[in-house]
């Protein structure tokens, strides 16, 4: 890569933190493009280079970290069989992948709780559909196996989303989520959930 084409991505880069760490702390509403420009310290024509307008900034952040996060999750499916394995690992993933940079799922809380974003709304029910058809997946599998008593697999799924993103909503705002989202949580989460489903 050339030393033009390396300016260019750390440039779309910073913007893009940047970006992530005001949504993530206002929200997509409150934050404007100036914001973004005096943060990341670029001129107007340098962000509309890389990005349509702030819209795309939003959508590029929730492709990228969104879709990390469900690709953790999917290998979950074939590393584990049972589903109560299946089910710990996809918890302690979240909480692992939230504390890496707890502005990630400050960013998914806001923008999915917060004000709508009509531009992003395709992208967003997509990725979060796609991540409720793997957790019922994992449902319906415990359930065909007699790991879990039969019921309605998208209820469980539901159930057990609730139950896993809630803690990290509210600890993924502290200053040190990694002292609230630990392995203790995540097993306790899945034992919780288990004793009713079972």
């Amino acid at each position: 890569m050339s030393t033009r084409s390396e300016a260019t991505a750390q440039t779309r880069e910073r913007l893009l933190d940047e970006a992530l760490t005001l949504f993530s702390q206002r929200g997509y509403a409150a934050t404007g493009i100036r914001d973004i420009l005096k943060a990341a310290g670029v001129t107007q024509p340098t962000l509309y280079h890389h990005f349509a307008d702030k819209a795309a900034v939003l959508q590029t952040l929730i492709e990228l970290h969104y879709g990390e996060s469900q690709s953790k999750l999917e290998q979950v499916l074939d590393e584990y069989p049972e589903c109560e394995l299946r089910l710990r690992a996809m918890v302690l993933r979240s909480f692992e992948f939230c504390c890496v940079d707890p502005r990630v799922p400050r960013l998914m809380f806001q923008t999915y709780y917060g004000p709508r974003v009509p531009e992003i709304d395709g992208i967003l029910d997509r990725l979060t559909s796609k991540r409720f058809r793997l957790v019922t997946k994992v449902m319906q599998a415990g359930i065909e196996r007699g790991e879990l008593k039969t019921a309605n697999p998208e209820f469980l799924a539901l159930s057990f989303c609730c139950l896993m993103d809630q803690p990290i909503n509210v600890f993924s705002r502290k200053t040190n989520p990694r002292r609230y989202l630990t392995k203790e949580l995540a097993n306790a989460i899945v034992t919780l959930f288990l004793s009713g489903a079972r």
